[in-house]
């Protein structure tokens, strides 16, 4: 009987002395993942309180943990129909350098019409081996402008 309580005693200890460690793409197969290529997008839609689309400005995007700016610059073109659907980026696969690979990362989204803030919403995103995807956070919201 001493004889298992020591034993159970070492499984225990040995297993609370483990740290946690965090696995890269690699150690986590990525390497022999075949990604699509297409590009995707976390975009967030703004409406009124009658449902018609918001034309925003301008936006901002920023990685909370240090205020880092992701903010990209669009063509008038993109920007256009942006506006027209109301809809807006906050996050892509082309953020793959500023979101790390199997990290939640908070992102804060702010819109803009004029010098007034009319949005701020936080999200988390996170990416796989190939893509972003959403942890959390609305994607349609509604703005009293």
């Amino acid at each position: 009987m001493k004889r298992i309580n020591l034993i159970g005693l070492l499984l225990i200890a040995s297993t609370l002395s483990c740290s946690k460690v965090e696995l890269t793409g690699e150690e986590r197969g990525c390497d022999k993942v075949d990604c699509t290529y297409d590009l995707r997008w976390i975009s967030v839609k703004l409406v009124d309180p009658s449902g018609k689309p918001v034309a925003l400005d301008r936006t901002k995007v920023t990685r909370i943990s240090d205020g880092k700016d992701l903010t990209k610059t669009y063509t008038n073109d993109q920007w256009n129909i942006f506006k027209s659907l109301g809809s807006y980026p906050v996050a892509g696969d082309i953020d793959g350098e500023h979101i790390p690979k199997f990290k939640h990362t908070k992102v804060r989204f702010q819109g803009y019409i004029g010098n007034r803030e009319v949005v701020k919403a936080d999200y988390v995103v996170t990416f796989d081996c190939c893509h972003i995807s959403l942890v959390s956070g609305e994607l349609e919201l509604v703005t009293g402008r």
